[in-house]
């Protein structure tokens, strides 16, 4: 059976290449694997790189944490690092692209029958199809969702897939 010193010790030589330094009497270390940067805080000044465990608070983003562990330690043993924690669906990325770009064009007073035009349509839409065109409650309902956005929406986006709204009771 391996002691702790033993196993610990590919770990020491995976972590040769990072840069640390002490602040605040925590020892903050970076390492950069292939396409991320991790950046690892250690309360003990001993010796750094005889990591054995990883200790997270029970927070409400335990989530978060337990992913950066595990992304952690793929990159330390040469695994990739998989997709992560609360990215956001592609389909959701194009959702909110499509939103900020229809508020743009009205914040540039484009006239709603232009963005469903250059946004939602391939083809023009005639003047008098307008008024009754499914397009036309499109954009209004994309604008909504442009002003939820842009009036804190977009917090949500940074603790995704978490809500800030979300009740501890729930």
């Amino acid at each position: 059976m391996a002691t702790a010193a033993e196993s610990s010790q590919p770990i020491l030589r995976k972590l040769s290449t990072a840069q640390s330094w002490t602040e605040a009497e925590r020892v903050h270390v970076l390492w950069p694997p292939a396409p991320e940067t991790h950046h690892i805080i250690s309360s003990e000044p001993g010796d750094l790189l005889d990591i054995n465990a990883v200790v997270l608070p029970l927070d409400e983003n335990l989530e978060t944490r337990l992913d950066a562990a595990r992304r952690l330690w793929r990159a330390l043993n040469g695994r990739p690092l998989g997709t992560r924690y609360g990215s956001l669906p592609q389909q959701t990325r194009l959702k909110h692209i499509l939103t900020l770009r229809t508020f743009d064009g009205r914040h540039q007073r484009a006239p709603y029958r232009r963005l469903a035009e250059e946004l939602l349509s391939r083809e023009p839409i005639a003047a008098r199809d307008w008024r009754d065109h499914h397009l036309r409650h499109k954009v209004r309902a994309i604008l909504r969702r442009a002003d939820r956005l842009v009036a804190g929406g977009y917090r949500d986006l940074l603790v995704y897939p978490q809500s800030r709204h979300r009740s501890s009771a729930s």
